[in-house]
């Protein structure tokens, strides 16, 4: 068997009681976070909650050494992987249990909180309103990705808000996780390059920073403001929002410093 178990947004005390129960009861406990971070987590602390050793796999032992690393010993044993946010929020994890089920292995999935959740309710703004979401990548030298800047563009013409994702790459050299004031620079830059008129010094922006953490900051304002405030420390999260409802643009006056029009 092959249980997916998600740890939710920020720290080892963010497992639900059923997750915990099923690491517990398994014979093999393995955990990623190379596809998000929690930056409250604990590999020693995890362990210590759960009672039992966690093995921490890189990327390629999943993407590449999967079926060897996982799936072998699911076919015998109950193995847990334990992932960052919702447990089927990365298609990686999805590839993974979609090859399970090919392999005739039994599989369980135990969700718990995801950004894509959070960030929304935690800025007071309405579920229902947001479009396609996007991610914004570190520019490099023969890669400057557009998707966030067309994103925004559909989304605005419909009324949608668009909510961003922030490259993060785990490495053995460190952690680089986006700054927001990094993304809002990108995607001024590429207002720059496509002159659309979608993004400019007064869009109003909205940043989450460190959903789900004691030190969570939420910061409303337009792009020209945010790039001078304090932020918080990343993980962030960006929403370029469409027009807000009275009680989305009440919330961030209250709970994120919008200034009045």
């Amino acid at each position: 068997m092959l249980v997916l178990i998600g740890l939710g947004l920020y720290s080892e005390k963010d497992i639900t009681l059923r997750g915990l129960e099923e690491a517990r009861s398994s014979d093999y406990i393995f955990a990623e976070f190379y596809t998000s971070v929690m930056p409250g987590l604990h590999l020693d602390r995890l362990e210590k909650i759960i009672g039992r050793k966690v093995r921490l796999l890189s990327r390629s032992d999943i993407e590449e050494e999967g079926e060897k690393v996982i799936l072998e010993r699911a076919k015998k044993s109950k193995v847990s992987l334990l992932v960052a946010g919702d447990a089927l929020i990365s298609t990686t994890h999805v590839h993974l249990l979609l090859d399970a089920r090919e392999s005739e292995i039994e599989v369980k999935v135990v969700n718990n909180a995801s950004i894509y959740s959070a960030a929304p309710s935690l800025a007071g703004l309405h579920n229902y309103k947001f479009g396609r979401s996007a991610s914004i990548a570190r520019p490099e030298e023969r890669f400057f990705s557009e998707t966030p800047y067309t994103t925004v563009k559909a989304n605005m013409k419909m009324g949608l808000h668009t909510m961003l994702f922030l490259d993060i790459k785990v490495e053995k050299s460190g952690t680089y996780l986006m700054h927001a004031k990094e993304a809002l620079e990108i995607l001024l830059k590429l207002e720059d390059r496509k002159k659309e008129g979608v993004i400019n010094t007064e869009t109003i922006a909205v940043v989450v920073s460190r959903a789900g953490a004691p030190e969570f900051k939420l910061k409303a304002g337009s792009i020209r403001k945010l790039l001078e405030e304090d932020l918080g420390r990343p993980p962030h999260t960006l929403i370029i929002p469409a027009e807000l409802h009275f009680m989305e643009e009440e919330f961030l006056r209250a709970f994120a410093s919008l200034p009045e029009e």
